[in-house]
């Protein structure tokens, strides 16, 4: 298997050595990506956050390093989970951090169960985008905030291995499956205008 081939596939559902090893380099790479998202969230001690597609919990630890709060984070793959916990640890001894290894298109949790959810980097693998927005409404309480953030389809072709099962989408098609589920949405570009994030808020049903 060609090498761009093998990171694709890990990155989408990381699995053994492979799986970790890829997403260490790819937290040390998409550092400056984290951190930029990070300051566009800015949790409060009230809100119950879920990070969807949470990897190892890079993310989730830096995070909890700068606010408290409820954080859970859930992934489709069972190794990612294991080591999420293990970075996490202290974290998840405290109750603050709780993973899950299950799949965002159905997830278990009640609705309204969260008054924050983000992902960063899987929307390029979601088999349905309207599917997964009316998932992520329906776990997001009332006035709730989901941020999407993801590189641009200019950052993205100069990777190669993201020829291979990558969906790309333009920031129209994103907005307006949100606005279709219910939400508002607002594009607010970061990394010097490589990548950006789509915020959105859920709007209350009468």
């Amino acid at each position: 298997m060609r090498l761009d081939r093998y990171i694709a596939k890990q990155l989408k559902s990381p699995t053994g050595l492979g799986g970790k090893l890829v997403f260490r380099v790819m937290n040390r790479q998409n550092r400056r990506l984290y951190e930029d998202a990070i300051q566009l969230l800015k949790p409060s001690e009230a809100d119950s956050l879920l990070d969807i597609g949470c990897g190892n919990g890079n993310v989730l630890n830096m995070l909890a390093r700068q606010y408290e709060c409820i954080f859970t984070g859930i992934d489709t793959s069972a190794s990612m989970i294991k080591a999420a916990i293990r970075r996490n640890r202290k974290y998840v001894k405290n109750g603050n951090m709780t993973f899950i290894c299950q799949d965002a298109s159905a997830m278990y949790f009640d609705n309204d169960s969260f008054s924050m959810v983000y992902t960063i980097n899987t929307v390029y693998f979601w088999e349905s985008l309207d599917d997964m927005m009316a998932e992520i409404r329906r776990v997001l309480k009332p006035g709730g905030l989901f941020m999407n953030v993801l590189y641009t389809n200019e950052t993205l072709s100069r990777f190669s291995f993201t020829q291979f099962g990558y969906t790309r989408f333009t920031e129209e098609q994103l907005v307006n499956a949100g606005i279709n589920a219910g939400f508002s949405a607002e594009v607010v570009p970061i990394l010097n205008g490589d990548a950006y994030c789509v915020l959105y808020q859920k709007i209350s049903q009468d």
